[in-house]
């Protein structure tokens, strides 16, 4: 309680200043009647008396009035404090709010300092990334390109050696190939020499066998000679027979004969009268055209 009436009495400073020279008043009043009635005191002049009380009444409201003004003066300057303190509080409040403004907007960049600071680290972090892959790629590439310029040297040389030894097998295949060719020639050569020997023994026998198949036909002819009447010589004739594979004679010609005409008519007779001829003694020395020279026997 004592609080809220101290409170009063700051809030109301004129009011305390009023009611303390109120109670003063009323105390010299008081005072100057209980004087006057109980102690005879020397008598004093009442105008003298009234005239201080009016004196005093009129300094109590001059004072009042000055506390008033005082009070009003107070009032206007607490007022004005006020205004004062509320534009104060409004330019705090404008100052504080532009301050939290620009604090935001600090934040603000810092926060996109940081997202920038961020996004540089990302990205040199990034490139430091790309960098140690681009030398990963690189290293890599170059391994690559040592192993297969390794690969290459060592197919090179395979392929080098692989040539040497087809030069060395072709080099070979042909040595051997000319030696199986020598000896191919060698054995056609002896071959075409056995065949020749061999053809020239049968051909000496065909011929041999011929010359006896052409006696036999010549003496089967001179056999069936008839020499003609009247005739005192004769000579030789080239005579020519076709014949078949039966021996029937087809054909009869006489060639370099100069005898008359009863003695080539005589030989014809001789060789018709002969078939059918003797067979071949090998079928190889068969002719169709036989050729012999007749010789009438003597």
């Amino acid at each position: 309680m004592s609080s809220g009436l101290w409170q009063d009495i700051k809030n109301h400073p004129l009011a305390l200043v009023i009611a303390v020279l109120a109670h003063g008043l009323l105390i010299v009043l008081l005072s100057i009647n209980l004087s006057s009635s109980e102690v005879h005191a020397p008598k004093r002049n009442p105008q003298s008396t009234i005239k201080a009380v009016v004196v005093d009444a009129k300094t109590v409201e001059q004072e009042i009035a000055r506390l008033k003004r005082a009070e009003q003066k107070k009032q206007q300057q607490q007022l004005a404090e006020q205004k004062k303190l509320k534009r104060e509080q409004e330019r705090v409040k404008k100052q504080l709010a532009a301050e939290k403004k620009k604090l935001a907007e600090l934040k603000k960049k810092k926060a996109a300092e940081k997202k920038r600071q961020a996004q540089l680290k990302k990205q040199a972090e990034l490139k430091k990334k790309r960098e140690a892959e681009r030398k990963k790629k690189l290293a890599a590439e170059k391994k690559r390109q040592q192993e297969l310029k390794k690969k290459r040297e060592a197919e090179r040389k395979r392929k080098l050696a692989e040539e040497a030894e087809r030069k060395r097998r072709e080099a070979e295949a042909r040595r051997k190939k000319a030696e199986q060719e020598l000896q191919r020639k060698l054995a056609e050569e002896e071959r075409l020499e056995r065949e020749a020997r061999e053809a020239a023994a049968r051909q000496k026998m065909l011929d041999s066998l011929r010359a006896q198949y052409v006696r036999q036909i010549r003496q089967k002819v001179e056999r069936n000679w008839l020499r003609p009447a009247g005739m005192a010589s004769a000579g030789e004739c080239e005579v020519l027979v076709t014949q078949n594979r039966l021996g029937d004679v087809l054909d009869v010609r006489l060639t370099s004969c100069q005898n008359d005409a009863a003695y080539r008519r005589s030989i014809e007779r001789a060789v018709r009268k002969a078939a059918p001829l003797p067979s071949p003694p090998d079928p190889a020395v068969f002719e169709k055209t036989i050729h012999f020279v007749f010789r009438p026997p003597s």
